[in-house]
């Protein structure tokens, strides 16, 4: 079957992310080694189950830009995603190419166990690696307001990413105390419009990504504001009668 794959920013920098977690698997040619997975859980609201898809990366230590094809089966199911949508990463030595978004079929759960991940080059020549998928397959059950309970209680990682009005990020990395609220946001950095919260398991193979939210200190501000305001209405009203 055909994927569907897509990319964007905040992906391929939570998949950068991600593979900092990643640390395994086979060594089947001197092309492509170090190959892992995330299962992705995209949440749409509160009250909606997330969808899932698998993101599947690996490291090269050849010139990414020569993959234009990947094909991964599922061993266990027999599924069978082919592309020729490839994302690519860079990061100072290190290269990445894979896949973001391996969907199962509808009304079904992604596999678990092994998976033969082939790169295929311009010319056909290909390299292979298998990856052995494993996750808590809860996570499609679970709705976002649970979420923060039971990645704390899995002792998950907060992470969170914050852009500006034109939705460029500003910021990725943990969520800290300085940044729990919408107030502490907008305390270090002024420029934030928006807000995300993306969850990690603790080995990083499980992703959730939570909705965007506005960052409204300002609306708090201008509430304080008129509460002053009008406090500062009631004292003149008073000085005006008594003066009469």
């Amino acid at each position: 079957m055909q994927s569907h794959l897509k990319t964007s920013g905040l992906i391929s920098l939570i998949l950068a992310a991600g593979l900092l977690f990643f640390a395994s698997c086979s060594q089947n040619s001197p092309e492509l080694y170090n190959a892992d997975y995330s299962i992705v859980f995209d949440y749409a609201d509160e009250t909606s189950k997330p969808s899932a898809r698998l993101s599947v990366f690996a490291t090269s230590n050849s010139e990414v830009r020569r993959y234009n094809r990947i094909q991964i089966q599922s061993l266990e199911s027999g599924y069978i995603w082919d592309t020729d949508i490839v994302a690519k990463l860079e990061a100072e030595d290190l290269q990445w190419a894979g896949c973001t978004n391996i969907v199962a079929p509808e009304d079904e759960k992604l596999p678990k166990g092994k998976y033969q991940v082939t790169y295929f080059n311009a010319d056909e020549k290909e390299y292979s690696v298998t990856i052995n998928v494993n996750y808590d397959t809860e996570f499609y059950d679970l709705l976002l307001p649970a979420l923060p309970d039971f990645m704390t209680k899995n002792r998950g990682i907060e992470k969170i990413a914050i852009y500006d009005k034109q939705h460029i990020m500003i910021y990725f990395g943990n969520r800290t105390s300085e940044l729990k609220t919408t107030r502490d946001i907008w305390n270090n950095y002024r420029d934030a419009a928006l807000y995300q919260v993306i969850w990690y398991t603790r080995g990083g193979n499980v992703i959730c990504v939570t909705p965007e939210k506005p960052v409204t200190p300002e609306t708090e501000a201008e509430s304080g504001e008129t509460e002053a305001e009008n406090d500062n209405s009631e004292i003149k009203k008073e000085f005006a009668e008594e003066e009469n």
